[in-house]
This record gives structure tokens, C-alpha cells and sequence, in this order.
């Protein structure tokens, strides 16, 4: 559904010069707060992305997975303050995701320029990006607590 609402709905109701990746948001604060599940999220995420863009396929998902694999290598050192920790993950995968895209257009012989693409898509997605992560860390918190209530019923595997 997020990846509907990127790609048809937000594109729509914002214009060109603002748009926050939601699947991003949401599949790397996940990764943040529950580990290796986001990153099943974020592929998930990003296929569906690719299919509904116009862009080379597999660039959504290979920039989702870069950005989510280089946000866990840098965080190693444990940030103590979960919100925090929310960010930064989303920092590192947002540039990281659009460093990523800036290559495969560069690689299949697209022209761009990166001084008007950084200041027009990457810094204004960038500001979004942070701003919604407080929102979207509140209800995946919640969430993820709901979901460790749920697991201390299962039966052992």
C-alpha cells in the first residue's frame, strides 16, 4: 500500500519538489527496531516500487537494501535512545538509497545533473524523510509491542 501511495498518490497531492519515500521510512525504522525482518520489508518494498516505475528495475530495491545493509555495518555502536536510533538509520539509509540510484542512472547512460538533482529531490526527501521518522517510530513502536505481546503466547518451535 506504501508503495502505492509513493508512486501514484503523494507525486499527485505534493508536485515534483517534495516527496518523502515511505517504504524507506517504514522498512528502515523497522530494521532499526526489529533486525533482520525489515530487510524482508524493504526488498518487498522496493520490487514493488520497481514495478510500478519507469526507472531501471531493481533500482528501488537494490537502493532500500544498500541503504538498509550500510545503515547496519555503521551501527554498531549502539545509540542508546531509540528515537535517535531511528533517525540516523534513515539518514544513512536515505543517502545511501539515492547515492545508489545516482549510480544505476549513471550506469545505464542517463543524464542528470547532481548539483540540481541533490538540491531539488535528494535534500528536500532527506528533510521529509527525518521529520516523518518521529511519526512513523511512535507507531511502529507500538506496533512491534503488540507483536512481542502476541509472541510470548506461541507455542516454541
Amino acid at each position: 500500500m506504501l508503495a502505492i501511495v509513493e508512486s501514484s498518490l503523494l507525486p499527485a497531492a505534493l508536485g515534483n519538489t517534495l516527496r518523502p519515500n515511505l517504504v524507506l521510512l517504514v522498512s528502515a525504522t523497522w530494521v532499526a527496531l526489529r533486525g533482520d525482518e525489515g530487510f524482508f520489508w524493504a526488498a518487498g518494498g522496493g520490487l514493488l516500487l520497481d514495478l510500478q516505475s519507469g526507472a531501471p528495475f531493481g533500482m528501488h530495491t537494490v537502493g532500500l537494501i544498500v541503504g538498509n545493509l550500510l545503515a547496519a555495518l555503521l551501527d554498531r555502536a549502539p545509540i542508546p535512545i531509540p528515537i535517535l536510533r531511528s533517525l540516523n538509520w534513515v539518514l544513512v539509509t536515505t543517502v545511501a538509497y539515492y547515492a545508489t540510484t545516482l549510480v544505476v542512472l549513471a550506469f545505464v547512460g542517463r543524464t542528470f545533473e547532481i548539483s540540481i538533482g541533490f538540491t531539488n529531490v535528494v535534500l528536500p526527501s532527506l528533510i521529509a524523510n527525518l521529520i516523518l521518522t518521529i511519526p512513523v517510530h511512535i507507531v511502529l513502536t507500538q506496533l512491534q509491542a503488540r507483536l512481542r505481546e502476541q509472541e510470548r503466547f506461541l507455542p516454541e518451535r
